[in-house]
């Protein structure tokens, strides 16, 4: 969850500049170069490690610093202990179930298409029209295009048309253009609840259609009678992984069509996409860092005793171990999370003195998954009161051992957060 967090953040990061910096502009070229890097680069920045160059650079020491740990649902023990536990774990887990679902539709939606498009393919008929194969329909649902077949119904097109309608798709063709939108239908499908996923497809399909757009005028042919020809195909499409000649937002196809083109000394905007790039590398890393010295904040830590297991561990065992935040495959408890939560709602008693003098509060432990599964180095981070403290340490130490956490295929230490409220009605 944390990483489709990060990968969101940077879509929208991304989109937000791609608007800000690049739609005004006829650099449709790189604008292609842009998009796809706005697609891919989220995806893939959170497995950048720079924690080493960031710690390096004495600005960066207090980002990096930053003590960044996986906090479980809470945990609420007392009278509405299972009633309230359980309802914050169910929620998280039906998002998780929702986004799944809507994942798994999308799939069968784009596979759906797919066949779709493989069933004309395989069955129209072809022809050869101006030296181009084209496969010919019998429907008014074209012209468009897919990888390297074009769908037209030539008795639907005016023979003026033709040749436009052909250098359009062909330049789809040329130019791969199937790619970026397969790319751009992946992407939203991941993050098919971020809006600003589906905002950038839409983008690259557009900066798509202006390339195209481009191609035909580049070709000799007239302005107007293309621009009219657009407005005249009024088809219906119904193969959302093609390229098509009629493509919505005309009107922004006709003003790019008549737009000056820039100047080339416009490019130099495009190095702004290095800040998001920054960005998400910088919030990847901080959410990774490593465990370090932290004496100020040791000072108002209350630390609770190490468990037997750790005090019998050889000295140099663990003491040159780094504990990390966050690890690529986080600890487990046996059984996973609801049966954790299970655990400690059973095991947790509310101390007779705590209720007779009616004290309420939340208690924050936090403690070490050895590279063996056992929990240990035992802290109370969050003080309340000493016999809440005490009965949320018992209970932690009971635990049995864990599924260790790892990081690049290795078995790492990692550290954990559990907040436990204690409340009476």
């Amino acid at each position: 969850m944390l990483y489709l967090l990060q990968v969101n953040v940077g879509l929208i990061l991304f989109y937000a500049l791609y608007k800000l910096v690049c739609t005004r502009d006829t650099f449709f070229r790189s604008r292609r170069f842009i998009l796809i890097v706005s697609l891919v680069l989220p995806f893939i920045l959170p497995f950048i490690d720079v924690r080493e160059w960031l710690e390096s650079r004495d600005r960066m020491i207090m980002l990096t610093h930053f003590d960044y740990s996986a906090v479980l649902p809470e945990i609420v023990v007392g009278s509405e202990a299972v009633e309230t536990g359980n309802r914050v774990f169910v929620l998280s887990e039906w998002i998780g179930y929702l986004y799944l679902a809507g994942v798994v539709v999308l799939l069968v939606r784009l596979a759906v298409q797919a066949f779709s498009l493989y069933r004309f393919i395989v069955r129209m008929p072809e022809k050869e029209i101006n030296g181009v194969r084209v496969k010919c329909l019998n429907d008014p649902s074209g012209p468009f295009s897919f990888f390297g077949w074009i769908f037209m119904n030539p008795a639907a097109v005016k023979e003026d048309e033709i040749s436009e309608i052909l250098t359009h798709e062909m330049a789809h063709v040329k130019q791969h253009h199937s790619v970026d939108v397969l790319l751009a239908e992946m992407v939203s499908i991941c993050c098919w609840m971020n809006p600003f996923a589906w905002l950038l497809k839409r983008e690259v399909r557009l900066n798509l259609e202006f390339l195209a757009d481009r191609k035909v005028m580049e070709a000799g042919f007239a302005t107007k009678s293309y621009q009219y020809h657009l407005l005249g195909l009024a088809y219906n499409h119904k193969y959302g992984l093609s390229n098509n000649f009629n493509f919505s937002h005309l009107k922004q196809r006709i003003i790019m069509m008549n737009k000056k083109k820039s100047n080339g000394a416009g490019h130099i905007k495009y190095a702004l996409f290095v800040l998001p790039a920054f960005a998400l590398l910088v919030a990847g890393n901080i959410s990774c860092s490593q465990d370090v010295s932290q004496t100020e904040d040791a000072k108002e830590e209350v630390v609770a005793p190490v468990s037997p297991e750790a005090k019998e561990a050889p000295a140099d065992s663990t003491a040159k171990e780094e504990v990390f935040m966050v690890a690529e495959q986080m600890p487990e408890f046996p059984g996973g999370m609801k049966e954790m939560l299970k655990f400690l709602q059973e095991n947790v008693k509310y101390p007779e003195n705590a209720m007779k003098n009616n004290v309420q509060g939340r208690v924050i432990v936090q403690f070490v998954v050895e590279k063996d599964g056992t929990p240990t180095e035992f802290k109370v981070l969050r003080s309340v009161d000493p016999d809440l403290d005490a009965e949320a340490l018992r209970v932690m130490k009971a635990m049995p051992k864990w599924k260790p956490g790892m990081q690049r295929g290795e078995v790492v230490r990692v550290k954990y957060t559990v907040p436990v409220s204690f409340k009476l009605q």
